[in-house]
């Protein structure tokens, strides 16, 4: 298979070459040492070794809080006029592009929200491959995820370059002087062997309702909500309206809200349709494992290892799966 090959000495080169469509965005490290997706100023500071960011690449997409209309006494209710600027996003691994895909087709299906579009039409999405640890599996059956405009897979010496879409083939054409196409064949990014068995719990609904782990975890938790803000498919959000003082105009916005919290379950009148801890666990484990709605049966799970990672308690909602729903001693 021919590939096209670009060496380690090229790479700024790259960097320069991608900076002409857009803002560059990478796995960065701040200065108070957390790892995040941020603007580059340089190649040095690319983390090419990054495990995973601490919050995935969806902020891109749907902002932690973001105006959805804006209101005047004139007009009514309006769409904000606003135009999502340019994003090259650079070094998503293969299990970020996945949760990306998996939130294209939430926001993008049978109703397209328009605010969504604005900001994925607007970036540009440059995979790049990793080595997974102890606490992610990579959901990825392909070379090539769908939809990576560009994707490197590293090889020794340099990397090995790919396109997902005509916009990265029309972005490669200018690329020419430093590549070269080499028939060497990728090595594949196989599935793991604890997404297989996710994929067999989501098709057959399985949801262990005699476990034990489910009271272990319920106890333990501490409501923080770490998991479903570090998820890169948790896309639940409230919807709030701030009016001026003197009643003519207003913001209304949506803004991240969390399944764990509970104050998710509360409506008018002070009812809370999930007002204990548990059933809250069991809703995240319903929607992030096998699916609801359209994605029904499809788990929302990709992989990453963050929840594993960030959870101050050590709560792994797999070991419902992975343990036959027997607690841990």
């Amino acid at each position: 298979m021919v590939r096209h090959f670009l060496a380690d000495n090229s790479l700024g080169q790259l960097l320069d070459w991608l900076s002409r469509f857009g803002a560059l965005h990478g796995p960065i490290r701040t200065a108070e040492g957390v790892e995040v997706f941020g603007p580059v100023q340089a190649e040095d500071d690319l983390l090419l070794t990054c495990r995973r960011t601490l919050i995935p690449p969806k902020k891109y997409l749907l902002p932690p809080r973001q105006v959805i209309l804006n209101y005047t006494a004139a007009d009514g209710y309006t769409l904000p006029d606003e135009t999502a600027p340019q994003v090259i996003l650079f070094g998503v691994h293969p299990c970020d592009l996945q949760g990306i895909a998996y939130l294209d087709r939430v926001f993008l299906g049978d109703r397209p929200d328009r605010l969504y579009r604005r900001h994925r039409d607007a970036i540009t999405l440059v995979g790049l491959s990793c080595e997974p640890d102890e606490f992610c599996f990579c959901t990825s059956h392909e070379n090539i995820p769908r939809n990576a405009d560009l994707f490197l897979q590293h090889v020794e010496h340099g990397f090995l370059v790919s396109t997902g879409t005509s916009k990265g083939e029309g972005m490669i054409a200018g690329l020419e002087p430093l590549l070269s196409d080499l028939n060497i064949a990728p090595q594949p990014l196989s599935e793991n062997r604890m997404m297989t068995r996710l994929r067999e719990v989501a098709k057959n609904g399985e949801t262990f309702p005699d476990s034990p782990l489910w009271e272990h975890f319920a106890t333990r938790c501490l409501s923080c909500g770490a998991c479903s803000v570090c998820c890169p498919t948790c896309y639940c959000f409230d919807v709030l309206e701030n009016g001026a003082l003197d009643g003519t105009t207003a913001e209304r916005f949506r803004e991240w809200d969390n399944c764990l919290f509970r104050a998710h379950g509360e409506v008018a009148g002070g009812t809370n349709f999930r007002p204990d801890r548990r059933e809250r666990f069991h809703y995240r484990y319903l929607h992030k494992y096998l699916g609801f709605g359209a994605l029904a049966g499809e788990p929302a799970c990709v992989g990453c290892g963050r929840c594993r990672v960030v959870c101050p308690v050590g709560i792994d909602l797999t070991e419902l799966f992975t343990e036959g729903g027997d607690a841990r001693p």
